[in-house]
C-alpha cells in the first residue's frame, strides 16, 4: 500500500511540472549587414555579345556573402544600370533588376539575355556602352515579408559590353495584333542601330501598330512618344499611318525616332517605256507582296526603281547585282552603283519584292 502511495505522489509530482513549464519560441537575431564595398566581381570587364554564341555564357558575376547572421537567409540582387546614371539625386533609378537567388555567391548571364537587357535600355547595337554593375543583399523575415533591416549594397563594377541587332517585330490592327505572326524590321547590315522594313495596312483609315522586341507582349514595346519618338511604357498609345497603303516604317534606336512613309513604285529610264521623263507604274500584287509590271524593255538603255514618282527613295545595283538604295533620306545617298538594265530588247515581267526586310530583290523576266 505505501509503493502505492508513493507512486501516485511521483505521478503528480510530474503532472505539475509538466503544467507549469511552456514551449518557448525558437528566434534567429538579425543584424545590420557587414558586406565589404568590393564584394563583387565580374569574370569579364570588356565583353563583346554576338549572336553566333547567344546560348553561352556572356559573364559570371560572383561575391562575398552578406554577413547579416549566420542562420539568415539572404536573397541577392543585380542591378545594372547606365554608368553615367548611378551617381546624382536620381542614383541607380533606371537599373534593370536582376534576382540571383537566395544564399547563392554568383550569377552567369547568358548572352541572348544579357543582350536583349541592352536592347531594352535602347542601347544601340555594335557600339561599346560602359554599364555598372551591383550587388543589393536582403534579408527577408521567416514568412517571407520584408526585414526592418536595411539592405545592403557592394560597390560597383564598370562593364563595356557591345550588344549585337535585334530583329523587332511589327503586330499592328493591320494583322490582328499578334506579334508571334508579325512582320520582322530587321536591323540593317553596317548600320548600328537602325532598322528598316515595308509593311502593306489594307484598311481604310488610321492604321496602329507597335514594335516589340520578341514575339509576344511579355518583353518591350514600342509605343508613340510623340514628335516621332518611342515611348517603352507599355501602355503608350500605338504609332500610326493616316490611311492604308504600303509603308517604309523605320526605327533608329539610336535617337529614339521612327519613320514611316507611305510609298508606291515605279521603273524610270531610258530603258522603260516612259524614258527618264516618265514613270511606269508597277502595282502591288497583294497574294504574293511584291510589285509588278508587264513592260515594253529596251537593251540599248537602263532604269531604276523609285518611290513615288521622285528621286528620294530609289534602288542601284552594286557590283554583284543587289539592289542597293541609292537614295533614302533614312540612310543617305549612296554613290558608285550602277543602273539596272535588260540583256535584250522584248517584253518584261519585272518585279520588285520588298517584303522581308533588309533583303531586297527584283526578277526581269522576258515573255
Amino acid at each position: 500500500m505505501q509503493k502505492i502511495i508513493h507512486h501516485l505522489i511521483r505521478l503528480a509530482l510530474l503532472l505539475v511540472i509538466l503544467a507549469s513549464c511552456k514551449k518557448e519560441g525558437y528566434q534567429i537575431f538579425v543584424k545590420e549587414a557587414s558586406s565589404p564595398a568590393n564584394a563583387l566581381t565580374a569574370s569579364s570587364t570588356n565583353i563583346i555579345l554576338s549572336k553566333a554564341t547567344e546560348n553561352t555564357n556572356a559573364v559570371t558575376f560572383s561575391w562575398n556573402a552578406a554577413d547579416f547572421n549566420k542562420e539568415s537567409i539572404v536573397s541577392y540582387t543585380l542591378q545594372l544600370a547606365l554608368a553615367a546614371d548611378t551617381s546624382g539625386t536620381n542614383a541607380w533609378k533606371n537599373a534593370k533588376v536582376f534576382n540571383a537567388g537566395n544564399n547563392l555567391l554568383s550569377y552567369s548571364f547568358i548572352t541572348k539575355d544579357l543582350n536583349s537587357l541592352l536592347t531594352n535600355m535602347a542601347l544601340p547595337a555594335g557600339i561599346a556602352a560602359k554599364i555598372a554593375v551591383r550587388l543589393k543583399s536582403d534579408v527577408n523575415q521567416y514568412n517571407g515579408s520584408v526585414s526592418a533591416v536595411s539592405s545592403a549594397y557592394s560597390g560597383s563594377v564598370v562593364l563595356d559590353i557591345t550588344p549585337y541587332s535585334l530583329s523587332l517585330y511589327i503586330p499592328g490592327a493591320y494583322q490582328g495584333w499578334n506579334p508571334s505572326a508579325a512582320p520582322l524590321l530587321n536591323p540593317a547590315d553596317g548600320r548600328p542601330g537602325l532598322y528598316e522594313a515595308y509593311v502593306y495596312m489594307p484598311d481604310k483609315g488610321l492604321q496602329y501598330f507597335k514594335y516589340t522586341n520578341a514575339p509576344d507582349w511579355d518583353h518591350t514595346n514600342y509605343g508613340d512618344g510623340g514628335n516621332g519618338s518611342f515611348s517603352t511604357d507599355g501602355q503608350a498609345g500605338g504609332l500610326n499611318v493616316p490611311d492604308s497603303g504600303y509603308y517604309e516604317l523605320t526605327a533608329d534606336m539610336n535617337t529614339n525616332k521612327w519613320t514611316a512613309t507611305r510609298t508606291s513604285w515605279g521603273i524610270i529610264g531610258d530603258a522603260t517605256p516612259g524614258g527618264w521623263d516618265n514613270d511606269t507604274q508597277l502595282a502591288y500584287d497583294v497574294a504574293n507582296q511584291v510589285w509588278k509590271v508587264t513592260a515594253n524593255m529596251k537593251h540599248n538603255g537602263s532604269f531604276k526603281f523609285r518611290a513615288n514618282k521622285e528621286w528620294v527613295i530609289d534602288f542601284g545595283i552594286d557590283n554583284n547585282g543587289n539592289l542597293v538604295y541609292a537614295d533614302n533620306p533614312f540612310f543617305g545617298y549612296a554613290a558608285n552603283l550602277d543602273n539596272l538594265s535588260v540583256a535584250e530588247d522584248g517584253n518584261y515581267t519585272i518585279t520588285l519584292d520588298l517584303h522581308i526586310s533588309g533583303k531586297y530583290s527584283y526578277s526581269l523576266v522576258k515573255n
